[in-house]
């Protein structure tokens, strides 16, 4: 989507830091992302004062910035609305879906934009995004480093991801807009009414479901799930339930939960 001066809408792209640390991480990056003419600063449970005097000093000329900065309890809050959620991380695990260099995923960037909003995730200083966190991204990325020191400053890679994604606009040409991509909160919750028919038949067991559904929203992650998408993944668990509790096996009296198992609505 183009703004009224036919460039791109860079008010639809969010930069969401979990828990960072440093005010004055928060401070550069705010200057990093104004630098590049993007304007969305998201914060999920802040561990330092983010407008406070050491913020203020790295932000420079971008204080304002940081004062029309949204702060959330939860992750799931910050990524509200969103389409994409580009999570970045340089940890792999054995189940976790394959990572993409950011600039391999560039060219995808443009289409994903003009789906619906876009974030980019960051994690904590210390130690990045958890995995439940990482579950709540869409694609996950990483950065070109050297092996002697491939760990980034949080603030460094805001700006590398800010400049990736300016670059990646510039360059895209104008095309036919693409479906809509579904928004988080649906995604999550046809994830959640999935695990609970999938539970109710026997597929997924307690202990091991968590792992079992961190592969199928890789699978299913591959798709860029649009509404009717989430409609279809929805209708399939509706149908397992009904058969579920036709066959005389125990099913939760509420099947389709609002909020994500674990991680409810903001209270900001």
């Amino acid at each position: 989507m183009e703004s009224a001066n036919d460039g791109p809408d860079l008010t639809r792209v969010r930069f969401v830091l979990v828990g960072p640390q440093s005010g004055g991480n928060v401070g550069a990056a705010a200057r990093a992302l104004k630098n590049l003419g993007f304007s969305r600063l998201d914060l999920v449970a802040p561990e330092c004062d983010p407008r406070g005097e050491e913020s203020r000093r790295m932000a420079v000329a971008a204080e304002d910035l940081l004062r029309l900065a949204r702060v959330h309890e939860t992750l799931d809050a910050a990524l509200d609305g969103a389409g994409a959620a580009i999570g970045t991380s340089r940890r792999e695990g054995k189940q976790r879906r394959p990572h993409y260099r950011l600039d391999a995923l560039a060219p995808e960037l443009g289409r994903l934009m003009a789906a619906g909003d876009l974030a980019f995730v960051f994690g904590r200083e210390d130690s990045g995004l958890t995995d439940a966190e990482l579950d709540r991204c869409t694609h996950l990325v990483h950065f070109l480093a050297s092996d002697a020191l491939p760990s980034y400053n949080l603030a460094q890679s805001v700006l590398v991801a800010a400049y990736t994604l300016r670059l990646a606009l510039e360059g895209s040409t104008a095309a036919a807009a693409p479906e809509p991509l579904a928004d988080h909160a649906s995604r999550e919750a046809a994830f959640v009414h999935l695990e609970t028919a999938l539970l109710a038949i026997g597929f997924l067991h307690e202990d091991t479901a968590e792992g079992m559904m961190r592969r199928i929203r890789r699978i299913l992650g591959r798709a860029d799930l649009t509404p009717g998408d989430v409609q279809v993944v929805r209708g399939i668990a509706r149908q397992v339930l009904w058969l579920a509790r036709t066959a005389g096996l125990s099913t939760p009296a509420e099947d389709e939960p609002e909020h994500p198992s674990g991680l409810g609505p903001d209270e900001e």
